[in-house]
Order: C-alpha cells, then sequence, then structure tokens
C-alpha cells in the first residue's frame, strides 16, 4: 500500500522555515482479518498530512472551476467529509450533519468484499442511495469515488467485463512480453495468483486477501487504464465517471476522482510499472498528455450537468500556529507574521483567491479531532472563505466512531458583509463583518477572536 507524497501547498517557511510534505492517500486496505488489521494500521501512518492539497493523489487542472448550484454561506451546510466504515454501512445520521459528503470506496468493504464475485460499486451506489433517501431536506451534497487512473477490478462488473475480454486488451496497460503463467516470475508483482493469470500490468495495491477473492476471470488487483486508446476514451468518460451510478442518479451531485499519472510513473502503484511495462519516457509523456486530457474533459463535462469534483478544490490558507493533539500551543510552531500577512493579504484583496475558487478547509490542527482549536481554525474560515468554501475532514482512514464535530459548525453566523480587510498598513491584523458575527485574526500574536451574535442554526429536517 504505497503513499507516494503530493507537493505541500503550505507556504515555504510557514513553520520552522520548512513546508512539511504530505503523505498521499492510501490505495486502500486489504483484506482478510489479519491483513485487514495491518492495512488499516499502515493506512493511517499513510493519511494525508496538513499542508496537502485536497486533491490527494488526484490530477488537479489549472482551469479555475467553480460549481453551477447556488452559493451557500449556512455553516452547517458549509461543513465536508469524507466518511468511510470498513466493517458495514455508514450510519447516515452523521452524514446528515455535513453539507458535502463522499464516500470511499473501501466502504462497507466487509460486506461487498464477500460477494462472488465482489461488486464494489453495487455497495457503493448503495450506500449513497442510504443517505439520500434520508437526506429529505435535500441539503447535503452526495458523492462517490472513481479511481481514473488504477482499474480495480473488485470493483465490480463494470471493469471485470472490459479486463475480462481479450478485445479491450488495448484499454489497459499490459507486462511487457507476457505469455501467461509461463511469464509469471518474471514481473513484481507477479502477473499470476493462484490459477488465474493476467497480462495485463497490475499490482497487489489495496488487494483483497491477497488477490484469491473471486473479482472474475482475472487475479485481484489494481489495473491501469491505458488514456492513448481513443475508444476507451469515451467508455471512460460516459459509462465508467458519469453514469446512472454517479452524477446521473438523482441526489448524487460530487465525486471524488483518485490518482494521476506522473512521469515516474502511477500514483499509488506498487512494484516496477515502468520496468515490468517496458515503457519509455517517451510513453510516458503520452499517457501523461493523454490521462490529463481526458480528465479536462471529464472536469468540463461534470460542471455542465451541474455536479463538481473534490479535485476541484484547493486549500483555503493555513496561517495557524502548530498545536500538541490536546491544544496546546507548540512554542516550535509559530508561523512568521509576514509570512501570515502576506498569505492573507491574498484572501482578502477584491478579486481575491476565495472569489475565484472553491476552497477546502481540512488542514485540521489536529488531523482527526477538528474540536481541538476549532473556533480558531474557524475564525480563519469564516475571515477568509468566499462563496463555495468548505470545512471539515479529508480523507481520514475507514472508522465507526463518528468525526468529533465542532459546536461553532452549528451555528448561524449570517452572511459576509464584504472581504476581509487589513485594518492598517503593516499592521498584521485582519478583520471581516459578517451579518451575525465579526472575526479577527493577529498574525503578530497568531491568535483569531470572534464577537458573535449568531445563535444556533435552526434544527436540520432530516
Amino acid at each position: 500500500m504505497p503513499g507516494r507524497s503530493v507537493p505541500s501547498q503550505q507556504l515555504p517557511g510557514l513553520v520552522d522555515g520548512v513546508a512539511e510534505p504530505a503523505c498521499g492517500r492510501p490505495a486502500g486496505m486489504a483484506g482478510g482479518r489479519g491483513a485487514a488489521a495491518a492495512a488499516r494500521a499502515l493506512a493511517l501512518l499513510l493519511l494525508p498530512r496538513a499542508g496537502g492539497s485536497p486533491a490527494g493523489n488526484g490530477y488537479q487542472s489549472n482551469k479555475v472551476r467553480l460549481p453551477r448550484w447556488p452559493p451557500s454561506y449556512s455553516m452547517r451546510r458549509s461543513t465536508l467529509f469524507m466518511p468511510c466504515n470498513y466493517s458495514g454501512w455508514h450510519d447516515v445520521a452523521e452524514a446528515l450533519q455535513y453539507g458535502l459528503v463522499s464516500y470511499d470506496w473501501a466502504n462497507a468493504q466487509v460486506l461487498w468484499s464477500n460477494a462472488a464475485p465482489v461488486n464494489d460499486e453495487a455497495l457503493l451506489t448503495a450506500q449513497a442511495d442510504k443517505l439520500v433517501a434520508a437526506d429529505r431536506s435535500g441539503g447535503v451534497r452526495v458523492g462517490v469515488y472513481r479511481n481514473t487512473i488504477k482499474a480495480f477490478n473488485w470493483f465490480g462488473s463494470i471493469v471485470q467485463e472490459k479486463l475480462d475480454d481479450p478485445r479491450y486488451a488495448g484499454w489497459f496497460v499490459q507486462f511487457k512480453d507476457c505469455e501467461g503463467a509461463r511469464s509469471n516470475l518474471s514481473y513484481d508483482p507477479p502477473a499470476c495468483t493462484l490459477s488465474k493469470c493476467s497480462c495485463a500490468w497490475h499490482d497487489h495495491a489495496g488487494q483483497l486477501d491477497g488477490g484469491t477473492q473471486d473479482c472474475g476471470k482475472s487475479p485481484c488487483g489494481g489495473y491501469v487504464f491505458d488514456h492513448r486508446n481513443a475508444t476507451f476514451s469515451e467508455w471512460f468518460v460516459n459509462e465508467f465517471i458519469i453514469s446512472n451510478h454517479t452524477i446521473l442518479r438523482p441526489g448524487v451531485s460530487e465525486l471524488y476522482l483518485d490518482d494521476r499519472v506522473e512521469l515516474w510513473g502511477i500514483a499509488e502503484a506498487e512494484g516496477n510499472f515502468l520496468r515490468d511495462t517496458g515503457l519509455t519516457p517517451h510513453d510516458m509523456h503520452d499517457l501523461k498528455s493523454a490521462f490529463e486530457s481526458t480528465m479536462e474533459r471529464v472536469y468540463d463535462r461534470i460542471v455542465e450537468l451541474g455536479s463538481f469534483a473534490w479535485q476541484m478544490l484547493y486549500d483555503g490558507p493555513f496561517v495557524l500556529p502548530r498545536y500538541f493533539d490536546n491544544g496546546t500551543r507548540d512554542p516550535q510552531g509559530d508561523v512568521a507574521p509576514s509570512a501570515c500577512s502576506q498569505e492573507l493579504r491574498r484572501f482578502c484583496q477584491p478579486d481575491s483567491t476565495a472569489a475565484r475558487r472553491a476552497l477546502a478547509y481540512t488542514r485540521n490542527p489536529s488531523p482527526d479531532n477538528a474540536s481541538v482549536q476549532g473556533e480558531q481554525y474557524l475564525i480563519l474560515f469564516l475571515l477568509t472563505r468566499g462563496e463555495y468554501a468548505w470545512i471539515g475532514y479529508d480523507y481520514r482512514g475507514c472508522k465507526t466512531q463518528w468525526y468529533p464535530r465542532p459546536r461553532e459548525w452549528d451555528v448561524d453566523y449570517g452572511e459576509p458583509m464584504g472581504n476581509c480587510w487589513e485594518t492598517g498598513a503593516g499592521s498584521n491584523v485582519f478583520v471581516r463583518r459578517w451579518t451575525k458575527a465579526s472575526v479577527r485574526w493577529d498574525c503578530n500574536a497568531g491568535t483569531g477572536r470572534m464577537d458573535s451574535s449568531a445563535a444556533p442554526a435552526p434544527s436540520l429536517v432530516v
């Protein structure tokens, strides 16, 4: 289970002069009781660290796209998370508290991994349906997972039928000089698992029971889509990514589109991809170009259909000092006032970054507990957010416990009365007024303050 890093978007020099790199989102969790426990522990080690892009290991376009649905300043609906309950269905009562909920592929894995053949997509769709049915107010944006380069055949028939049909071999990157079982040990990972072999390159990242479960005619694994194939591209866009299991389905309006192609290989792939496929630097350039061209087309189409993708989110500013998990301030983690002010000025100008991008504020001081210094991070959110912005959690692994939810997320602050501004030239103090609150961030002290006449938001209709 790899966790290749993605570049940090934290400002250089914010913490001890060094921006810490972020680990990529893990490929998933292995099946089997012992393997599952080990994989879950490893997954926690590979979770994104504060400073990583909301896109994770997915493709983030240089083209800025905004949702076409009306913006909302409802605090309760300006929250997001990516739940995953490995042992069964996720409790939709938790999801109803959030404004954007995107389900991970590993959700309900204990249930769908025992099918023959396995069919992750069916249960992922069913989980989304459960939330849509429970959300009588229609206020929750519901999303599901797709991988844009790794072809997981445990995902179900939509991948299995193409992978197991020799007519579609050109849709998948192949092992070099593969002759089936006779070539098995020529590759790492090997081409065969027990009696099943495939000459389509595949790895064992996130594999179920070591690849021994029923995923069709081929070993369970992570195969690689070949985006250079024009006929594949049509199927990928119009059947795999956009379908009645995703954003064409009533109530589903978001997608988490994982992983990407780089010149060095495939994000979250393990083993010797370049050596075992024989792909040259020129081949990788072509694969990367074709992949990114297809993804631009996918992203445009998603927005045209009135939906959105998690990978279209950008980081909100992060100028908080570093805290320990108990909420006390780390004396070695202060942010330089000049760097803090430089960042906030970017977000406070009239044509600001916040006005031009959809933002995610998921770099909580304690990544798994947003209640730790939650008010301080919320002040930064209210100070700098634009029309499309969410605060909450990105992928934090599969768990049965509910995520801690700060009480401040369920308060009505009204609407902003304008952008934030600096109180004086070089003061390093920034303020913003809302109709029911005012917020202030002092870069000199590294602290925020809220003055609020806000009241708890009305109860949800569920």
